[in-house]
């Protein structure tokens, strides 16, 4: 997809939508809420009728609404057994096609734990899993983006580093760039010039279409020395998002902007007002 600028949506359906777990509506809710797009949450499973899939495309395309998605949190790609790592490729390729009927041409999720493992050798075994992913969704003629999230543990596979290499030796691999995330799990990296610094790397590693693709995910957040606790409305968090609506404004960033907020609509709205405005 061309983007203009940067689209701004919620996590799942937004709150005020009146049928809280029809995603149609809540795609109708987006649209009158101004809005731009809205995220699919199969957090906790891939489970959605073929009529639902096929009505969801048919709506986002009607009123300009695209969709992205999310995938299960039981995924882990560096499982102790062979079989919970079998079970975790499929529900991403479970995810895929679901996401593919319903019209998203990115999807996101958490890609592994290390536990306890050296961090190259996990990023090795995701890597391989990746282009099992990757091989298998091109035979099923699925394109769709698979974007392994910026986590916000320390115990969690997906650093900066891990998702720039994962996205330079897999095809089909881009970042979901979480910075509340990336903020929970290093301390830092919330003032604007070090968003910069963050842009800057992601233009010199993966060229400009980093920049012009992207799926970044905001939220308040709240962090110990492990990482993410919880995510927080944004008016309650230390979190700089008006730095980082200047860092992406100046570097012309364009893309999906999906705020993972309590408040979801509140938030998102409120950043795509201060963008506009900038």
């Amino acid at each position: 997809m061309k983007f203009e600028r940067l689209l701004f949506g919620t996590a799942g359906v937004p709150n005020t939508t009146a049928k809280k777990n029809n995603p149609i509506e809540g795609v109708k809710r987006i649209h009158e809420l101004g809005l731009d797009c809205m995220q699919l949450e199969f957090a906790h499973g891939v489970r959605m009728k073929e009529e639902v899939s096929s009505g969801l495309r048919k709506i986002s395309y009607e009123l300009g609404i695209p969709l992205t998605s999310h995938g299960p949190y039981y995924i882990n790609l560096n499982a102790r057994e062979q079989d919970k790592i079998d079970s975790s490729v499929e529900r991403i390729i479970q995810t895929a096609k679901i996401s593919d009927l319903c019209g998203a041409e990115s999807m996101t999720f958490h890609a592994a734990f290390y536990m306890k493992d050296s961090p190259f050798d996990v990023f090795d075994l995701v890597e391989k899993s990746m282009n099992v992913i990757e091989e298998r969704l091109n035979r099923l003629d699925i394109e769709i983006e698979l974007r392994p999230e910026l986590t916000g543990k320390t115990s969690q596979f997906g650093s900066l580093d891990e998702l720039i290499s994962l996205t330079k030796n897999v095809n089909s691999c881009r970042p979901c760039m979480d910075f509340s995330h990336l903020f929970a799990r290093t301390g830092k990296y919330n003032t604007e010039e070090e968003f910069e610094q963050v842009l800057t790397v992601l233009k010199g590693e993966l060229a400009d279409e980093a920049l012009q693709n992207m799926h970044i995910h905001i939220s308040g957040i709240s962090s110990n020395s492990k990482g993410d606790l919880k995510h927080l409305n944004l008016e309650q968090s230390d979190f700089n998002w008006k730095g980082l609506m200047n860092a992406l404004k100046k570097f012309d960033c364009r893309g999906y902007v999906i705020c993972n907020s309590p408040n979801l609509e509140d938030d998102a709205k409120m950043m795509k007002d201060y963008y506009l405005s900038l």
